[in-house]
């Protein structure tokens, strides 16, 4: 005993000073790499914050610059239009400026006689000098817009507003300078565009920024934690900045001073602050600005310290429990009956895991239901399918899956299954988030416990609805061949007899001899005509001619059939409602449309009792940039057990139909490149004919 003790007592303190030993080395590394983490991820901040304001700032820089050049450019297609009014290209100035309040001023200056040639006319007048020459200057004080002349202009230095941008014939932004606006001294910074047509120097427009404007744009832009945040010229002098008592000092560091001039980052040490500088190019001028964060050092340092502390405290509180656990983890791995187990465990869950990646990754739906059909898995192959997420459906009944028609097979399924039966590749239909209407093969098993209790259901679903979309559009194209055939054969061969009989059956009516037989012949040419009909659609349908198209608007060609439509409507006591929307025009066949249009109309007033109204309307759905064309019925509707086979030749529920003329409208919809959707219920049926707008070029 006093052995196993001392064995005990020997493990755990080896246990305690590996556990030490590596927690000092690890919280060595750590406390270094910390530290300088730490510092690293300040200058990231600071470099982000510069990145951040400077882009701030170089927008309201390039917005002064832009809507410089685009007076520029509307001057210079004013002076080409030979006639330019001054007073026009005023109001332009003063409009640009009641619309921008950051402005301080908006101004422009033309050489001398190059705007109109009539300087002299103006000479001395309201916002003129002595020269005469175009020189407005206007400014916003307090919401009044005020005119003045430009100053200084022909001086150097005080005139390198207008002396720079001549000589360079380039965008230029001066440095900040103060300039007498209203008889006061002001801090301006100006953005200048020259004025040039057809190669030529004519003057210079431009955007005067005042050191407050700035300032609005420093602050605005964001404060940083730490530090400040400062705009500089290409001079190097604080135009504006977080710390104010920074502004109108001019940087000291000669290097950074440099890099400023050359546009260059640029990132030093000085008295314990780390300081970062980025260049600001504005619009399409050569000379740089800067933008500097400055951040203190002791503050960096600061919270690399208390990481390292941070770290420090929790690893002793980490080692302390690591020794217990390893303690009795060390006491218990010594049973190989637990190394045993665990080994089984292992495998166990590596088991489980690959069983689990394989259900996750597989196309096919996956669903795990109680046996009172709550979901209670859903792989990604079931969110593909039925468009839920694994969040929205877990917990949900599968009845949100199944249509009402279908319920029953859900009964009958759980039923079986919950006697293990297994439903094997079972056809049927479900429904999408969506509202859609799919079609599935369902392989439905039992899930058992380890006692052999069937505690629910797992089900595998495969998405059939392309598949019974393909197998449909077959069957409709084995119709369509085999009326083809059937087409060529009969024209040729049976209306040429046709014709005769019915010619033949016209003289026997006329002559007197057949009076006995006189009631009964218009009912044989009836009939004949009947057939002879019949024949036409079924050459309709076959047809391979290529259709014409013209360009042509649905509402013209509902207007003149409309009267037709009307007859046949008032003959059976009922009412057609004509709705017309406005709609663009298409590429249309102008026959096949009439057909389309009345095979459907006759179908819906025939499909109503009297009294019924068929609304025919069309309109544009812009969401699916089509041109809609409406014919809806006061019927009783469609049959559920037909409308996927409505198109399909010799399909018809009429006493006396053939079944073709839906068979003819399918077809007319798609030479025009059209579809035709069907709504329906207990009040009535819809059908949609889609033409799409991108389907014709009409231009």
């Amino acid at each position: 005993m006093h052995k196993t003790i001392d064995l005990k007592a020997k493990i755990l303190l080896s246990i305690g000073v590996i556990t030490l030993l590596s927690f000092v080395i690890v919280a060595s590394i750590l406390s270094t790499e910390t530290s300088k983490m730490t510092k690293s991820l300040a200058y990231h901040l600071a470099e982000e914050s510069a990145d951040k304001n400077g882009a701030y700032v170089k927008a309201n820089l390039d917005f002064a610059m832009d809507t410089a050049r685009t007076l520029s450019y509307t001057f210079q297609q004013v002076r080409l239009t030979r006639h330019p009014d001054r007073a026009v290209m005023g109001r332009i100035l003063a409009k640009v400026l009641q619309d921008n309040p950051q402005f301080a001023a908006v101004w422009t200056l033309w050489e001398p006689n190059a705007l109109d040639g009539k300087d002299a006319d103006y000479r001395n007048k309201p916002g003129y000098d002595r020269t005469g020459r175009f020189i407005p200057y206007y400014t916003n004080l307090n919401g009044n817009i005020h005119l003045e002349p430009l100053v200084n202009y022909d001086t150097p230095g005080a005139g390198d507003y207008y002396l720079i941008p001549k000589k360079t014939n380039t965008e230029t932004v001066i440095q900040p300078c103060c300039y007498p606006v209203m008889g006061k001294n002001t801090l301006i910074t100006r953005a200048v565009v020259p004025i040039m047509v057809e190669g030529t120097f004519y003057g210079v427009v431009g955007i005067d920024i005042s050191s407050e404007t700035f300032q609005k744009a420093i602050t605005a832009a964001g404060p940083i934690e730490k530090g400040y945040i400062s705009l500089l010229s290409s001079e190097g002098r604080v135009v504006a900045s977080s710390n104010t008592s920074k502004i109108g000092l001019t940087v000291e560091d000669s290097s950074a001073k440099e890099a400023i001039k050359q546009g260059k980052r640029f990132s030093t040490m000085n008295d314990n602050f780390y300081e970062i500088y980025k260049p600001l190019t504005i619009g399409r001028t050569t000379i740089p600005w800067s933008v500097s964060v400055h951040v203190p050092m002791d503050l960096i340092l600061e919270d690399a310290a208390k990481k390292r502390m941070e770290i420090i405290s929790r690893g002793i509180v980490g080692t302390a429990i690591i020794s217990l656990i390893l303690f009795f983890v060390e006491s218990r791995i010594t049973n190989q009956h637990l190394k045993k187990e665990l080994k089984e465990r292992q495998a166990f869950q590596e088991r489980i895991l690959r069983l689990a990646s394989i259900v996750e990754s597989t196309d096919e739906g996956i669903i795990g239901l109680s046996l009172e059909g709550i979901v209670m898995d859903w792989n990604r192959g079931a969110e593909r399918i039925y468009g839920y997420t694994k969040a929205e459906i877990i917990g949900k009944s599968v009845e949100c899956l199944i249509p009402q028609d279908r319920m029953q097979g859900l009964g009958d399924i759980i039923e079986n299954v919950s006697h293990g039966i297994s439903v094997t590749d079972s056809e049927t239909q479900r429904l999408k988030k969506d509202g859609q209407l799919i079609y599935v093969y369902l392989t439905v098993s039992p899930i058992k416990n380890q006692r052999g209790e069937i505690i629910g259901m797992s089900t595998i679903v495969r998405d059939i609805t392309t598949q019974k979309i393909l197998e449909k559009e077959m069957t409709r194209m084995e119709h369509m061949n085999l009326i083809g055939e059937m087409a060529a054969s009969i024209g040729h061969e049976v209306r040429n007899p046709m014709t005769t009989v019915r010619g033949f059956l016209q003289l026997l009516e006329a002559n007197p001899t057949s009076e006995h037989y006189r009631n009964y012949i218009p009912l044989m040419i009836s009939e004949l005509d009947r057939a002879n009909s019949i024949i036409t659609e079924f050459l309709f349908i076959s047809r391979t001619k290529a259709t014409e198209f013209a360009r042509g608007n649905l509402n013209d060609i509902l207007e003149c059939i409309m009267p037709l439509l009307e007859v046949d409507s008032v003959r059976e006591d009922k009412r057609v409602v004509l709705e017309k929307g406005q709609v663009p025009d298409l590429l249309l066949n102008d026959k096949e449309i009439r057909q389309l249009v009345l095979n459907l109309s006759r179908n819906g007033l025939e499909a109503m009792k009297e009294g019924g109204r068929l609304f025919i309307s069309t309109f544009v759905k812009d969401d699916e940039k089509a041109v809609i064309l409406s014919v809806r019925d006061e019927g009783t509707g469609i049959s559920p057990e037909i409308i996927d086979r409505l198109g399909t030749p010799f399909l018809t529920t009429k006493e006396k139909g053939t079944g073709l003329g839906l068979a003819v409208c399918y077809g007319i919809a798609a030479r025009h490149d059209a579809s035709i959707d069907v709504e329906t219920n207990s009040q009535g049926t819809t059908f949609l004919v889609k033409f799409k707008l991108k389907s014709f070029d009409l231009n």
